[in-house]
């Protein structure tokens, strides 16, 4: 993907995992644990990917200009929300319980909803004005795409 801002690639990367997660509710929901249990794999390594970038290379910048309170704070929480949903829903593929997986992906829906509105919206545009004022908005992109 050409993004020409961090917001335009992480935004286009939780379009991505939007996906996976669909494709993951959708072949459940039909009976296909194994396409299932694929979409999911794969969609669990990229939120571990995309949220080690964003607490990696993008919180710093927003935490250095605004203090570690606050946002970051907040979507550090989350996260850890998030990979333990994903973790517990990873086991329970394995197991074929797909009653509890189609209860918890859409309670991980609704959450990553949640959390990637409020990223969108108020997060990364502050972070990338951070970002621009330092001069290092080409760099840390370049390192995101290089990492996700």
């Amino acid at each position: 993907m050409n993004a020409t801002s961090v917001s335009e690639y992480l935004e286009a990367d939780h379009r991505r995992l939007d996906r996976l997660l669909t494709e993951t509710v959708e072949s459940a929901a039909a009976g296909k644990l194994d396409q299932a249990a694929r979409a999911f794999e794969t969609f669990h390594e990229g939120i571990e990917k995309h949220i080690e970038v964003e607490e990696r290379l993008l919180f710093p910048f927003f935490d250095d200009a605004n203090g570690a309170f606050g946002p970051t704070e907040v979507m550090r929480a989350e996260h850890a929300s998030i990979l333990q949903s994903a973790a517990e829903i990873s086991l329970r593929l394995a197991g074929n319980d797909v009653g509890y997986c189609l209860e918890e992906l859409d309670a991980l829906a609704r959450l990553l909803s949640a959390h990637n509105l409020k990223e969108e919206r108020v997060l990364y545009p502050a972070t990338e004005r951070v970002l621009e004022s330092l001069g290092r908005h080409q760099e840390v992109l370049q390192r995101m795409q290089a990492t996700l």
